[in-house]
């Protein structure tokens, strides 16, 4: 009965071990088989690899070459790299178009920073002040509060639509804004400005000061730098004689106190009020 039993045992061991031997076989050769395959595939990719970077390099150099950019080095790199993919040697010829291409791409960036380098010298040493000679008779044909005063303007315009699509009473505003268009017509801007920013505020509902600064009164000049004492008109320094209304003129005279500038028929000087001897 024992030996029965001790038999039973050892055919029971027997399979176990037969059928871990089979599947461990099994999965043995399914992972050998999974290795041939990536194996297989990355030499492929590893073939692709090196061509793709055989004919980037040859992309590269022909573009430099339209240039005038050359280098020996770089060609025999490239030459020896398919040299070595001919011969199945992918690895190297990637090694060797990767220097290529680097030693390129290292050419190329030198030449371009020896044309900045080449423009930078031409615009210091011959610089054309032909831009700010430009700006500044810019800012000489631009009178001051100009463009302030003609933006201000048409913003007052657009809130005083908006003023009256609202609702809103907007005759004062109006009414500056009119102001604002003739003070800049006539070519006070500072008092355009002033006043269309008021509009502005008008239009918007607030209460404003209606007051309108009188037009800046404009500055005659006199080529002599006086008029003539009988009608005003223009004198030149050495004039005797008014050439409009012919009255006779005296040396302009300066104020025994002051030095301000006397005409011929003051009996007190404007500045200080000293009478001067006639």
């Amino acid at each position: 009965m024992a030996d029965d039993a001790v038999t039973v045992a050892v055919v029971l061991l027997l399979v176990s071990l037969g059928i871990a031997t089979f599947l461990e076989t099994r999965y043995l050769r399914k992972k050998m088989k999974n290795r041939r395959v990536r194996t297989a595939k990355r030499d492929d990719e590893v073939q692709d690899n090196a061509h793709n970077a055989i004919i980037t390099t040859k992309a590269i150099m022909s573009s430099l070459e339209r240039q005038g950019i050359r280098s020996a080095e770089a060609d025999a790199w490239l030459q020896e790299a398919q040299t070595a993919n001919a011969r199945h040697n992918y690895r190297v010829a990637m090694d060797l178009s990767s220097k290529a291409k680097e030693r390129l791409l290292a050419l190329k960036a030198a030449q371009a920073s020896k044309g900045d380098l080449a423009k930078l010298d031409r615009l210091s040493a011959g610089a054309s002040t032909d831009e700010m000679t430009t700006k500044e008779m810019l800012q000489k044909e631009i009178p001051p509060h100009m463009l302030e005063s003609k933006f201000s303007i048409e913003v007052a315009g657009t809130a005083v639509e908006q003023g009256r699509l609202d609702g809103r009473d907007v005759s004062q505003a109006t009414e500056l804004l009119e102001a604002a268009k003739n003070r800049f017509d006539a070519k006070d801007y500072a008092a355009a400005f002033s006043i269309a920013r008021q509009s502005k505020r008008a239009a918007a509902g607030e209460h404003v000061d209606v007051s309108i600064p009188a037009p800046a009164s404009p500055t005659i000049s006199t080529p002599g730098g006086r008029p003539c004492p009988s009608c005003g008109a223009a004198l030149e320094a050495d004039d005797m004689f008014c050439r409009k209304c012919g009255t006779r003129l005296m040396a302009a005279a300066a104020c025994p106190s002051c030095g301000a500038t006397l005409l011929s028929d003051d009996a007190f000087c404007p500045k200080c009020g000293t009478a001067v001897r006639q």
